[in-house]
């Protein structure tokens, strides 16, 4: 397993001088590493001096310089994980905010419950989320959580409250008996 090749005999087709132009132009700290511990290797060094050279365990070291076997000179990047594939397409996504963007059905408040938003993806996206998931999904759609205002419990009806209101009809009859009331009594102090 730790048997690789050393001096010249790693990386035949490429020189120390072309690993260390490689080296003085990489702008990626992590593939100027890999590349040191490369010149390293070619120089003839052991993967334990190398490791102890760049205060890195010996399995990494291991692993860099076997990459470099493998892919040659391109060891030196990473390649990219792709990771799990989506669950929803970006056309489903776009579909979703429109859905999310009407007030959800049998729910007076207007905002989606976890619940309701779970059962929506099942019913129709046949995916199924966890809940942590599905805030996830939220905040990345651009929403945010909100709560509904509680009520009191002895907080009166819309009925009660129009009828405790004062109309502006009422409010315009004390203004016009205050005018005529102070008319008529400046014209008594005058006469």
């Amino acid at each position: 397993m730790w048997k690789l090749a050393k001096g010249n005999a790693f990386l035949p087709t490429t020189s120390i001088r072309r690993l260390q132009t490689l080296y003085d132009k990489e702008k990626n700290v992590n593939s100027k590493l890999r590349l040191l511990s490369a010149v390293h290797r070619k120089r003839g060094e052991s993967i334990d001096k190398i490791a102890y050279l760049l205060s890195k365990p010996r399995r990494t070291v291991h692993g860099w310089l076997t990459r470099f076997q493998e892919r040659g000179i391109s060891g030196k990047d990473s390649i990219k994980q792709t990771g799990r594939p989506v669950t929803l397409t970006l056309t489903q996504r776009k579909n979703l905010v429109k859905d999310l963007e009407r007030a959800p059905p049998h729910n007076a408040t207007g905002l989606w419950s976890t619940k309701e938003l779970k059962v929506l993806l099942k019913r129709k996206y046949h995916v199924e989320f966890v809940n942590q998931h599905v805030w996830r999904l939220l905040v990345s759609l651009g929403f945010s959580m909100q709560r509904p205002r509680k009520q009191h419990y002895k907080k009166p009806g819309e009925e009660e409250i129009t009828q405790f209101k004062k109309k502006p009809d009422e409010k315009l009859d004390i203004t016009v008996r205050k005018d005529l009331l102070w008319a008529h009594r400046m014209k008594q102090h005058l006469a």
